[in-house]
């Protein structure tokens, strides 16, 4: 294999986003590929709602939302809305899986599938719409824009 192609195939599997993000509160990433991300997230007792230990589902959607972008993983890219179905509660220290897969990959707008699971048990599903900027969103100038 030339070393151009193997440079593009590890840069494809590399986090280019997110590179400063706390894992604590979205999960640690346990594959990316292009299009594709899996993340493993544990929740802990400090995103707790109540006495019975169940997790604020704020904590479970971060963490998807954090898949989302990885299968992405674009610079300048934003989520512009979500469809989200949450199946069961979740209580501390349980280990759920998120898996995220792009339906599109070289579109400006992109539609991203995460599936979350608890023991092979599917607990979570949404779809992430994504918007892939060329540069930065706070260095377009609108006022130019009709």
């Amino acid at each position: 294999m030339a070393d151009e192609e193997q440079q593009i195939i590890e840069s494809s599997s590399e986090l280019r986003i997110y590179k400063k993000i706390n894992k604590d509160f979205c999960g640690e990433i346990i594959e990316i590929d292009k299009n594709k991300a899996s993340v493993k997230f544990i929740p802990t007792d400090k995103m707790i709602t109540d006495d019975n230990m169940l997790v604020h589902y704020g904590f479970i959607f971060s963490s998807a939302s954090f898949c989302a972008m990885a299968a992405i993983n674009k610079p300048n890219s934003m989520i512009i809305y979500s469809e989200v179905k949450f199946f069961s509660p979740i209580e501390v220290g349980n280990e759920i899986t998120f898996k995220a897969n792009a339906l599109q990959s070289d579109l400006k707008k992109r539609e991203v599938v995460v599936e979350g699971f608890l023991y092979n048990i599917k607990i979570f599903d949404a779809i992430f719409h994504i918007v892939v900027f060329d540069k930065s969103i706070f260095k377009i100038d609108f006022s130019s824009i009709e």
